[in-house]
């Protein structure tokens, strides 16, 4: 019964939170052996004819925590109905079929997994992506009947970190996923990823913080990556 509780308060949460926030959609893609540049450049092509139809697009290159030739196609929208809107206007577009037609499946690289997500935070819009950045992304699982008590260590861990130069964001999944949550840091560049590192690692703030949660019992970590913007 607790797991069925735990299933439907994410389902609700995954519903709400894509209603009214910035939802997101990343393609994993793995490219062929001596065919990134070319990857690359498909993708750019097609972010032109998302953007025409309403999708802001970022192109990223995987770093710590994947395998070499992984790249991420992110779209974003600024809430659930833009999102739609855009969808079917891709659906129908003459210019999407004609890209389409152009790669034959497989020829540059493999799609590897697909998944959206939606911002926790409400204030945040698809267009404040707009400048390169660095980034660095932990998922997480809340344990049963903890997701609350993860949000917020989430939202406390936000707070201090900021202060290091960072800029957070978390997402929770919508289709694709299983109700994970995404920690993600951004910044500048890698030099000021590691500034940050270092004041969190001299942080008092930050190590009281980590003793208050060390027992662990709000949630897991699964996974975690790096990674840039290529465009």
């Amino acid at each position: 019964m607790k797991n069925l509780k735990y299933i439907l308060f994410s389902i609700v949460l995954s519903s709400s939170t894509f209603i009214y926030t910035e939802v997101v959609e990343v393609y994993t893609w793995k490219a062929n052996p001596g065919k990134d540049v070319e990857l690359i450049q498909a993708f750019k092509e097609a972010s032109v004819i998302h953007e025409k139809e309403g999708a802001v697009v970022a192109i990223e290159a995987m770093n710590v925590g994947s395998t070499q030739g992984t790249y991420q196609y992110v779209m974003r929208w600024n809430n659930a109905t833009e999102w739609g809107k855009s969808k079917d206007k891709i659906n129908t577009s003459p210019e999407w079929a004609a890209f389409g037609s152009k790669y034959a499946p497989g020829s540059l690289g493999v799609m590897v997994s697909s998944l959206s997500g939606g911002n926790l935070d409400q204030t945040v819009k698809a267009t404040d992506f707009g400048d390169p950045f660095v980034y660095s992304v932990n998922v997480w699982e809340a344990n049963p009947g903890k997701t609350q008590e993860l949000i917020a260590n989430f939202m406390t861990a936000k707070t201090i970190i900021e202060k290091t130069g960072a800029r957070v964001e978390v997402y929770s999944e919508g289709t694709g996923g299983n109700g994970k949550f995404h920690y993600v840091l951004l910044y500048e560049n890698w030099t000021k990823m590691g500034e940050s590192y270092a004041a969190l690692g001299s942080s008092q703030e930050w190590l009281a913080f980590q003793a208050s949660t060390a027992q662990g019992n709000s949630g897991k970590l699964i996974s975690s990556h790096s990674g840039s913007v290529v465009e």
